[in-house]
């Protein structure tokens, strides 16, 4: 989990500022080399399933500007055979701190209002 205060990373030469939650400052900064930076700094290694969470997070959130609730996850990864078994435990196996927080979190987008 990212410390208090404000804090930033080094990514290709530029700094990335992040704010006291840990969220990009500017979601403009936003790249996969970024996201990778910020899981290697909580050391977490995003596999296959952390990256379809943080990139279908990210679609869902420019397609109807919010994140998607969980249950919404869920039925996507069902439908798209992400997991053999999806569910809201294994969500937060991928993300402990929580799924859909986490995955906005290095999806570059804003912390969202209401989460679990």
């Amino acid at each position: 989990m990212p410390t208090e205060g404000k804090s930033h990373l080094v990514v290709a030469g530029k700094r990335i500022e992040l704010g006291p939650d840990g969220h990009l400052l500017d979601p403009g900064d936003w790249s996969a080399a970024v996201a990778a930076a910020m899981a290697h700094r909580d050391d977490v290694e995003l596999d296959a399933a952390h990256w379809w969470l943080i990139r279908f997070v990210r679609q869902h959130s420019i397609e109807y500007g919010m994140p998607p609730l969980m249950r919404v996850v869920i039925q996507a990864m069902r439908r798209e055979g992400v997991l053999e078994d999806p569910s809201s435990r294994i969500l937060y196996r991928l993300f402990p701190d929580g799924p859909i927080r986490e995955a906005c979190r290095y999806g570059g987008l804003p912390r969202p209002e209401a989460c679990i």
